[in-house]
């Protein structure tokens, strides 16, 4: 063949021979769940069932979950992950033989130090980092928070007043968010961001850009979603996971708050308990002599901005979502409102909540936890297969990952009969629930490790609120939320907007 003279038919050939290859490799590398006798829908070349899920969002696992059963699998662009909603799997996943399953779906891209945190971490990296943050939340710690809490909490009513005086409507995430960053900066790292006064503080735009960056709006992640093995190239070229300008803030605002922490006497050091003290004392908590006892204990300074970073991100994002979906239920069930309104004045009678009282408001949690069962923070859950592994009869494929669909579990007819009424009094037995069918913060070891103060703040500001005010919904505000973000948490696609009134 000629053009202009010029013979393509070599070159032509070899394109022809590329396109041929590229197509059988697209086609050959989705054999592996097919290999293993894992069910699921043809997957579009290279990008996989990511069209159907951006087309279906969380409907998709319904929909194949009623085609296939309770284990099938999915390719989201070139990572394999196979459903699966069997308790009895589940439960040897992210317990039983959690060794097989320890890590999670992380993209090891250009993040240090940010990604040293625990929530990327493998291991024994992460199994040190475990021990050394888990006393923070024990329930002397919390204890000792509910002080600053109840401080934040104020600010919040006093703000949401604000706006119940003016008459104005209210995008309740803004104000849930700016509390919830005022409250970890306070109760972890001693500092105050003055979110609460500003509603758009540094905090906030940096954490904001940190859940907006996504593979849609960032070309790198998604062709590290596509092409996995390319990762470690495009880490070495610099391309990072997380917003360039959010990367910076972090790193040097940790930089910073440990500097000043450092050069504050030791007596002060000595009577902190936060978060931060705790951190800080595990980098020298290593004897002289090199102890190999206690080296355990140790954490580096750049390990110490990691869990900075994911304190401040997993902070926020946890409680003002949760947050502002209870003050969506309450505005949308005045029911609930007024019997929950009723429980804080019996239980507190206008005294500032604290960690015991707020064991006492039985109703409260039963309405956080059917919040949760609607409205996870997190849709799904990951575990990577490190072992080729048979349970229940289904191998599961070393490289795969286990996709837990919180969603579709918690909305399972089978598991609670109208699964889209908010029903609080399905908790009135709450022990006698299958722990594998409720997964909003996870199971197992490596279940959420800041669960314990998330309910306490949302607790706590629910209380607060609630002694004053009520929510109350506009004349356009739905009955029941059906549009949310594809990828992402857990989040609705609009904004949700309340008014609020004085009681």
């Amino acid at each position: 063949m000629e053009i202009l003279g010029v013979d393509l038919t070599l070159p032509l050939t070899l394109l022809a021979g590329f396109l041929l290859f590229v197509y059988i490799y697209g086609k050959w590398r989705f054999r592996l769940m097919k290999n293993a006798g894992i069910p699921g829908p043809e997957p579009d070349i290279y990008i996989g069932d990511l069209r159907r899920s951006i087309r279906d969002g969380f409907d998709l696992e319904n929909k194949l979950g009623n085609q296939y059963g309770d284990v099938f699998g999915l390719w989201l662009g070139g990572l394999p992950m196979v459903n699966v909603l069997d308790p009895d799997i589940l439960k040897e996943v992210l317990i039983k033989d959690f060794k097989t399953f320890s890590s999670r779906l992380t993209f090891e891209l250009d993040d240090y130090p940010l990604s040293t945190n625990l929530f990327n971490a493998h291991g024994e990296a992460w199994r040190r980092l475990r021990n050394i943050i888990s006393p923070t939340f024990s329930g002397v710690k919390l204890r000792r928070m509910c002080a600053g809490l109840n401080k934040c909490a104020g600010k919040l009513t006093d703000n949401f007043a604000a706006a119940a005086e003016s008459g104005e409507t209210v995008q309740v995430k803004t104000y849930f968010g700016a509390f919830s960053m005022d409250s970890i900066a306070s109760t972890a790292f001693g500092i105050d961001t003055q979110s609460q006064n500003q509603l758009e503080s540094s905090f906030i735009t940096a954490t904001k850009k940190v859940f907006e960056n996504n593979i849609f709006e960032n070309p790198m992640l998604f062709i590290a979603l596509i092409f996995p093995s390319l990762q470690p190239l495009i880490a070495k070229l610099g391309f990072s996971s997380i917003p360039r300008a959010s990367k910076k803030f972090f790193e040097n605002t940790a930089k910073d708050m440990i500097k000043q922490r450092r050069s504050e006497p030791e007596e002060d050091q000595r009577h902190r308990g936060d978060f931060l003290q705790l951190i800080l004392n595990a980098e020298n908590d290593v004897t002289e002599n090199g102890n190999n006892e206690q080296s355990h204990k140790k954490m580096s300074t750049d390990e110490m901005i990691g869990q900075a970073f994911v304190f401040f991100l997993a902070g926020y994002e946890t409680t003002a979502s949760t947050l502002q979906y209870v003050s969506y239920i309450l505005a949308t069930h005045p029911d609930v409102q007024q019997k929950l309104s009723e429980e804080i004045d019996s239980v507190l009678g206008g005294k500032e909540p604290d960690y015991d009282s707020i064991h006492n408001l039985v109703y409260m949690d039963q309405v956080v936890t059917e919040t949760l069962r609607l409205y996870p923070v997190i849709a799904d859950l990951q575990r990577y297969v490190s072992e080729t592994t048979t349970i229940k009869g289904w191998t599961f494929p070393k490289g795969v990952y286990i996709n837990v669909p919180v969603v579709q579990i918690q909305r399972n007819p089978d598991i609670y009969p109208e699964p889209l009424k908010f029903k609080p009094e399905r908790w009135e037995k709450k022990s006698e629930m299958n722990p594998m069918y409720y997964l909003p913060f996870g199971q197992g070891p490596r279940q959420c490790v800041g669960m314990r103060l998330a309910l306490v703040e949302v607790k706590i500001a629910l209380a607060r609120l609630l002694q004053r005010l009520q929510f109350v919904r506009l004349d356009d505000t739905p009955d029941i939320l059906t549009e949310f973000k594809v990828l992402d948490v857990f989040a609705p696609k609009k904004p949700i907007e309340l008014k609020v009134k004085f009681r």
